[in-house]
Protein backbone atom coordinates (compact mmCIF):
# COMPACT_ATOMS: atom_id res chain seq x y z
CA UNK A 1 0.00 0.00 0.00
CA UNK A 2 1.34 3.45 -0.93
CA UNK A 3 1.07 5.79 2.07
CA UNK A 4 1.31 8.89 -0.14
CA UNK A 5 -1.94 7.96 -1.89
CA UNK A 6 -3.70 7.20 1.39
CA UNK A 7 -2.92 10.49 3.10
CA UNK A 8 -2.99 12.55 -0.09
CA UNK A 9 0.61 13.75 -0.20
CA UNK A 10 1.70 15.40 -3.39
CA UNK A 11 4.85 14.22 -5.04
CA UNK A 12 7.67 16.65 -5.64
CA UNK A 13 7.46 18.15 -9.10
CA UNK A 14 10.20 16.94 -11.36
CA UNK A 15 12.46 19.45 -13.06
CA UNK A 16 10.69 18.84 -16.39
CA UNK A 17 7.44 20.29 -15.02
CA UNK A 18 9.24 23.42 -13.81
CA UNK A 19 10.80 23.88 -17.25
CA UNK A 20 7.37 23.46 -18.87
CA UNK A 21 5.84 25.93 -16.42
CA UNK A 22 8.56 28.49 -17.14
CA UNK A 23 8.01 28.12 -20.88
CA UNK A 24 4.19 28.48 -20.77
CA UNK A 25 3.65 30.82 -17.80
CA UNK A 26 2.65 34.41 -18.61
CA UNK A 27 4.20 35.68 -15.40
CA UNK A 28 7.55 33.94 -15.95
CA UNK A 29 7.73 35.69 -19.32
CA UNK A 30 6.36 39.02 -18.10
CA UNK A 31 8.73 42.01 -18.38
CA UNK A 32 7.88 43.11 -14.80
CA UNK A 33 8.09 39.63 -13.27
CA UNK A 34 10.23 40.67 -10.29
CA UNK A 35 7.80 43.44 -9.30
CA UNK A 36 4.85 41.10 -9.69
CA UNK A 37 6.42 38.43 -7.47
CA UNK A 38 7.35 41.05 -4.86
CA UNK A 39 3.76 42.33 -4.81
CA UNK A 40 2.51 38.77 -4.28
CA UNK A 41 4.96 38.22 -1.41
CA UNK A 42 3.81 41.49 0.19
CA UNK A 43 0.15 40.36 0.13
CA UNK A 44 -1.07 42.79 -2.50
CA UNK A 45 -4.63 42.29 -3.74
CA UNK A 46 -4.51 39.89 -6.73
CA UNK A 47 -7.35 41.68 -8.55
CA UNK A 48 -5.36 44.92 -8.46
CA UNK A 49 -2.31 43.05 -9.74
CA UNK A 50 -4.32 41.63 -12.67
CA UNK A 51 -5.33 45.14 -13.72
CA UNK A 52 -1.91 46.73 -13.26
CA UNK A 53 0.14 44.01 -14.96
CA UNK A 54 -2.38 43.18 -17.71
CA UNK A 55 -2.96 39.54 -16.79
CA UNK A 56 -5.94 37.49 -17.91
CA UNK A 57 -7.01 36.16 -14.50
CA UNK A 58 -5.81 36.12 -10.89
CA UNK A 59 -5.49 32.33 -10.99
CA UNK A 60 -2.34 32.80 -13.11
CA UNK A 61 -0.71 34.51 -10.13
CA UNK A 62 -1.53 31.65 -7.77
CA UNK A 63 -0.47 29.00 -10.29
CA UNK A 64 2.89 30.74 -10.78
CA UNK A 65 3.39 31.17 -7.04
CA UNK A 66 2.62 27.52 -6.34
CA UNK A 67 4.97 26.28 -9.04
CA UNK A 68 7.91 28.35 -7.80
CA UNK A 69 7.30 27.98 -4.05
CA UNK A 70 6.34 31.60 -3.49
CA UNK A 71 3.25 30.60 -1.50
CA UNK A 72 5.36 29.18 1.33
CA UNK A 73 7.48 32.33 1.41
CA UNK A 74 4.33 34.42 1.52
CA UNK A 75 3.01 32.52 4.54
CA UNK A 76 6.25 33.19 6.39
CA UNK A 77 5.76 36.86 5.58
CA UNK A 78 2.36 37.05 7.30
CA UNK A 79 3.50 39.96 9.45
CA UNK A 80 3.61 42.09 6.29
CA UNK A 81 -0.14 41.63 5.83
CA UNK A 82 -0.83 42.80 9.36
CA UNK A 83 1.55 45.72 8.89
CA UNK A 84 -0.43 46.83 5.82
CA UNK A 85 -3.62 46.80 7.85
CA UNK A 86 -2.01 48.86 10.58
CA UNK A 87 -0.57 51.32 8.03
CA UNK A 88 -4.01 51.89 6.46
CA UNK A 89 -5.65 52.54 9.81
CA UNK A 90 -6.20 56.21 8.98
CA UNK A 91 -8.13 55.34 5.80
CA UNK A 92 -10.25 52.54 7.26
CA UNK A 93 -13.16 52.54 9.65
CA UNK A 94 -11.58 51.13 12.78
CA UNK A 95 -13.47 50.02 15.83
CA UNK A 96 -12.23 48.79 19.16
CA UNK A 97 -13.11 45.26 18.09
CA UNK A 98 -10.90 45.59 15.00
CA UNK A 99 -7.94 46.77 17.06
CA UNK A 100 -8.34 43.94 19.57
CA UNK A 101 -8.50 41.36 16.78
CA UNK A 102 -5.37 42.78 15.13
CA UNK A 103 -3.48 42.68 18.43
CA UNK A 104 -4.60 39.09 19.00
CA UNK A 105 -3.37 38.18 15.53
CA UNK A 106 0.05 39.66 16.32
CA UNK A 107 0.25 37.68 19.55
CA UNK A 108 -0.74 34.39 17.87
CA UNK A 109 1.85 34.54 15.08
CA UNK A 110 5.28 33.05 15.57
CA UNK A 111 8.34 34.64 13.94
CA UNK A 112 8.07 32.07 11.12
CA UNK A 113 4.47 33.04 10.37
CA UNK A 114 2.73 30.07 11.98
CA UNK A 115 -0.51 30.61 13.87
CA UNK A 116 -0.42 29.34 17.45
CA UNK A 117 -3.55 29.58 19.57
CA UNK A 118 -3.21 31.24 22.94
CA UNK A 119 -4.20 29.21 26.00
CA UNK A 120 -7.88 29.51 26.81
CA UNK A 121 -7.36 29.44 30.55
CA UNK A 122 -4.55 29.95 32.98
CA UNK A 123 -4.02 27.69 35.97
CA UNK A 124 -2.59 29.31 39.05
CA UNK A 125 -0.90 27.22 41.68
CA UNK A 126 -0.36 28.52 45.18
CA UNK A 127 2.21 26.95 47.42
CA UNK A 128 1.67 27.11 51.17
CA UNK A 129 4.72 27.43 53.29
CA UNK A 130 4.35 25.11 56.27
CA UNK A 131 6.07 26.02 59.54
CA UNK A 132 9.42 24.33 59.99
CA UNK A 133 9.24 21.13 62.04
CA UNK A 134 10.07 21.56 65.72
CA UNK A 135 13.39 20.09 66.81
CA UNK A 136 13.13 16.69 68.49
CA UNK A 137 13.35 16.97 72.30
CA UNK A 138 14.89 14.49 74.72
CA UNK A 139 12.46 12.22 76.60
CA UNK A 140 10.91 13.87 79.64
CA UNK A 141 12.77 13.20 82.97
CA UNK A 142 11.17 13.47 86.38
CA UNK A 143 11.79 16.86 87.97
CA UNK A 144 14.57 17.05 90.54
CA UNK A 145 13.43 17.76 94.11
CA UNK A 146 13.96 21.26 95.33
CA UNK A 147 16.77 21.66 97.88
CA UNK A 148 14.35 22.80 100.57
CA UNK A 149 12.38 19.59 100.40
CA UNK A 150 13.40 16.84 102.78
CA UNK A 151 12.66 13.27 102.48
CA UNK A 152 11.05 11.49 105.37
CA UNK A 153 13.28 9.22 107.22
CA UNK A 154 16.35 11.19 106.57
CA UNK A 155 18.40 12.50 109.49
CA UNK A 156 20.35 15.59 109.52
Amino acid sequence: MNIDKVIGRRKQRPQAEIVRHTRKCRICNHPRRAELEQDFLNWRNPHEMVEEYGLAHHSAIYRHAQALGLTAQRVENAYAALDLIVEKVEDAHVTGHTIIRAMRAYSCLTPKGRWVELPKRVIYESVRKSPPPEPATAPAQPPEPAPSQRFEGSTS
